[in-house]
């Protein structure tokens, strides 16, 4: 679950820096094709790129490898009761941001799929003036007229008036050019990155280069540019939009703006490779992995998904307590144990050590006992060797063959824990 959560952050970060590299040099020039081949290149980069991993040339120590970005905080004492400290009950927040996130795609991808049903509605009960390529569909509906795949769908009312023949170039232009194929990606990679704002620009993009490609086609052979343009103003009367699909009078605003524009100079082509360089950095912050000096069993890498983590970690939570003993002599510290474990969940070893800098094996993320003081302290001094602090990370320790753990099933592997018992 954690590592969906993470993939899709990246997903979010990777397609940001790029769309928005794209809004700085690239969206006002009027190479269409080349904007076309970026918008779509940024949609595939941002869901390929998280999920490439190539260990890095420069190796760390295995003990530095170790997540501690999540603490667990037990309160265990003599002041609070035993249920309290033996048994924990946590919130996951992830998982609950998971069930919202899944909750809201599904609507969205329903909606998506309701709007592509109402589309091919349109063209089936509409009647079919052409049966070439692309095929001419006449509807009654109020729609303004649009493409989708082969078709090319036209109001009557349109059609009756004579005046279409641009209108059948600019959509025609679009099923030429297989504009239906980039809507359906960025409308079927909508409810799957509904949360990342960057993937509802990045289809406004599209759909409006897509407009401007079609528009340039147009306007090489239309009598007149500025009768054409009066024409989009016109189409835009119409108040329903089709669900799914390429409307000739979407965004007539921009059209008629990058109409007007300028061709862009030839070597302002240069800048296309210029969105390389930022490929090549996202790809090292994000594909990049340390590679550890210590080897798990000849294996490299992170040594258990977040979900396995976070059983282990649940699983001491619930079942360290604060020696009554170190607690009398206000005895505190940080212990780690090194667990040995072969095939099957069988623990082989578990050997305690009391400084990091000794750790050489992958540690899991700090686990903090915190305990009241006893009222009944003994003046004696802190016991410098922590024996009592051992003894019960070792307990807990060599419990730990009792917890389901995927990794530990089918290879031998060796991890540590880190327990902090402070007191307050």
């Amino acid at each position: 679950m954690d590592n969906l959560l993470l993939y899709l952050l990246k997903v979010s970060l990777v397609s940001m820096v790029l769309y928005l590299t794209y809004l700085l040099l690239y969206s006002r020039d009027t190479f269409y094709r080349r904007n076309r081949i970026l918008l779509i290149g940024i949609l595939l980069v941002s869901i390929i790129l998280p999920f490439m991993k190539i260990s890095s040339f420069f190796p760390v120590d295995a003990a530095d490898v170790s997540t501690n970005s999540v603490t667990v905080l037990i309160a265990s004492g003599s002041n609070i009761g035993a249920t309290v400290s033996e048994k924990i009950t946590s919130f996951d927040l992830s998982n609950f941001l998971l069930w919202i996130y899944f909750f809201v795609a599904g609507i969205i991808l329903i909606k998506v799929l309701v709007s592509l049903t109402r589309t091919y509605m349109i063209i089936r009960k509409g009647t079919l003036l052409d049966n070439g390529f692309p095929k001419v569909v006449l509807t009654d509906m109020e729609y303004p007229p649009f493409s989708f795949f082969s078709n090319v769908v036209v109001p009557r009312k349109i059609y009756e008036d004579g005046d279409y023949l641009e209108i059948l170039k600019h959509e025609n232009a679009h099923v030429l050019q297989g504009h239906t194929f980039d809507l359906l990606l960025t409308e079927f990679l909508i409810p799957f990155l509904w949360f990342n704002p960057f993937i509802w620009l990045i289809k406004r993009s599209v759909i409006l280069n897509h407009e401007y490609l079609a528009d340039n086609i147009t306007i090489k052979g239309a009598s007149s540019v500025k009768e054409y343009q009066y024409k989009l103003l016109n189409i835009a009367k119409y108040q329903m939009n089709t669900p799914l699909a390429h409307n000739f009078s979407s965004l007539i605003k921009n059209r008629i703006i990058m109409i007007n524009k300028k061709p862009t100079r030839n070597y302002a082509a240069l800048k296309s490779i210029m969105i390389l360089p930022v490929v090549a950095v996202l790809f090292v912050l994000f594909s990049f992995k340390p590679e550890s000096n210590t080897l798990m069993n000849g294996s490299q890498g992170q040594l258990f998904s977040k979900s396995s983590e976070s059983e282990i970690t649940k699983f001491v939570a619930k079942n360290v307590l604060y020696p009554l003993e170190a607690k009398s002599i206000s005895d505190t510290g940080k212990i780690f144990v090194v667990v040995k474990m072969n095939k099957g969940g069988v623990i082989k070893d578990c050997k305690v050590i009391t400084e990091k800098d000794k750790v050489k094996v992958p540690i899991l993320e700090d686990i903090i006992v915190v305990a009241y003081k006893s009222n009944s302290t003994s003046v004696a001094k802190s016991d410098k060797e922590h024996l009592a602090l051992k003894a019960e990370s070792l307990r807990v320790a060599n419990k730990l063959s009792e917890v389901q753990i995927p990794e530990w099933k089918d290879k031998n592997v060796e991890f540590a824990i880190s327990i902090n018992f402070q007191l307050r």
